[in-house]
């Protein structure tokens, strides 16, 4: 077996072992892997459920009206032997009492922290919108990769074929004593540096199908090249308005910024004075009939706070900061996704420029490599050239399979800039339920007494 088709046979092999892996495999599209991976994330669905702890805090923020009962029961039995009273005594002493307290009016606290957690619940729809989106784009990436890829393995397999072709027939015209040595040296260096080039691809190939595999929990093999994005907005502006009021990281700091506005309310509210009403009944039994006793009372108390303590100051103080901080946290927020977007649209245009040149390349590149090969044919070019001519088209076509990746990458992060890659927005809502719909967790308490599971 000669040099070449040893290395072509073991480019060969990795191909095959990296194509045709052991593992069950099955076409897919773009849509196809956006569900899996949906499906797949944890971290998506550790998004979901923050968001069920932020919905169920709006429950927790009526505890200071919530009606509340308490038990106490208490027992005593004592023993006494004394020489110099009565001798032995024994007594018992037992005590039960019911409370019911709830209060009538608590300073407006109940209605302001729901506020709060509803801005709060805002906010966490926010970050789970931001989450959402970030594992598209990611998945995205990851399946554009792998069918870049893909592309360019088939090219540089193409390239090591043709090659292979040039060295044996330098072998044969050498054999023939038509060309020296220095032709095959040539042929066979060209050939070492496009199988290695080819090994690489492979290598990257299996790397990006290792991050798609990763994200979607499925492999996936001959994924089809989607198209990209249309609909996009034509001017920057356009663009930037629709940012302004769907991009969640915007949204998310408007609502925390309004969350820290609400803490002035909450913290007013805590300092109110309250009405309360309680309810008790007590029932006590001791040795004897005197000291048994039964009583139920009934208390309405009114309670205000007439002096400001150190702690609610600092409390005011540390609202104060939070919220100025919250401001400078929006309009950072803001300044970001501007830049962002920005970016991307200047990204967006630069790809479609790069794709119609690449495009006109590889047609010139072509035609050239065409006219060379007549001109070899009747010995005005040489082999050289000819090689020098199609090395020039595949360089052209492995640009153009990067243009075209990176035109329809280009088109999706434009969309993202503006907070617009979403699940709803990309037709795939129903995959998972809507946030609204999610059940609540099981309650840890089965009734009314606090009794665990």
């Amino acid at each position: 077996m000669t040099y070449v088709s040893r290395s072509f046979a073991y480019a060969v092999a990795l191909f095959a072992t990296v194509m045709l892996g052991p593992t069950t495999t099955f076409s897919a599209t773009l849509d196809e892997a956006l569900r899996a991976s949906l499906v797949n994330s944890a971290e998506l669905a550790a998004a979901r459920q923050s968001w069920v702890s932020a919905r169920e805090q709006i429950g927790v923020s009526t505890s200071t009206s919530d009606l509340t009962g308490t038990v106490k029961i208490t027992g005593n039995q004592s023993h006494s032997d004394s020489s110099t009273t009565s001798g032995f005594k024994q007594s018992q002493y037992a005590s039960a009492a019911i409370t019911l307290s709830k209060n009538l009016y608590d300073g407006g606290q109940s209605a302001e922290n729901a506020k709060l957690a509803e801005y709060k619940l805002d906010a966490a729809t926010a970050s789970y919108s931001n989450s959402e989106q970030a594992l598209i784009l990611k998945t995205i990436e990851a399946y554009l990769d792998v069918v870049k890829a893909q592309r360019e393995v088939s090219l540089h397999a193409d390239n090591l074929a043709r090659l292979e072709s040039h060295v044996k027939a330098a072998e044969a015209r050498v054999r023939a004593g038509a060309a020296t040595p220095t032709r095959i040296a040539e042929s066979k260096a060209r050939y070492a540096r496009a199988q290695s080039d080819a090994i690489a691809a492979a290598a990257d190939l299996q790397n990006a199908d290792d991050k798609l595999h990763s994200l979607t929990g499925i492999e996936l093999r001959d994924l089809s090249l989607p198209a990209a994005l249309s609909s996009l907005p034509a001017t920057l502006i356009e663009a930037e308005n629709i940012a302004r009021a769907e991009h969640p990281n915007i949204r998310k700091a408007i609502a925390n910024e309004l969350s820290a506005s609400q803490q002035f309310n909450t913290l007013a509210a805590a300092v109110k004075p309250t009405v309360s009403l309680s309810l008790s009944a007590s029932s006590k039994d001791k040795t004897g009939t005197a000291g048994d006793l039964d009583d139920m009372s009934a208390q309405i108390v009114f309670s205000s706070p007439f002096l400001t303590t150190n702690a609610t100051r600092a409390k005011s103080r540390s609202v104060s900061a939070s919220h100025a901080q919250s401001k400078f946290a929006r309009d950072e927020a803001i300044r970001a996704v501007d830049v962002d977007l920005r970016s991307a649209f200047r990204n967006m245009n630069t790809t479609k420029i790069r794709l119609d040149a690449v495009t006109s390349e590889l047609e010139a590149t072509r035609l050239v490599a065409r006219g060379i090969v007549s001109e070899v044919t009747f010995g005005q070019k040489t082999i050289l050239d000819q090689l020098d001519a199609e090395q020039d088209v595949n360089a052209a076509e492995l640009r153009l399979v990067n243009a075209e990746h990176d035109i329809i990458l280009a088109s999706y992060r434009f969309k993202a800039a503006m907070g617009r890659l979403s699940a709803v927005n990309l037709g795939l809502g129903d995959v998972l339920p809507s946030l609204t719909n999610l059940p609540s967790p099981d309650d840890m308490f089965t009734g009314t007494i606090p009794i665990t599971k």
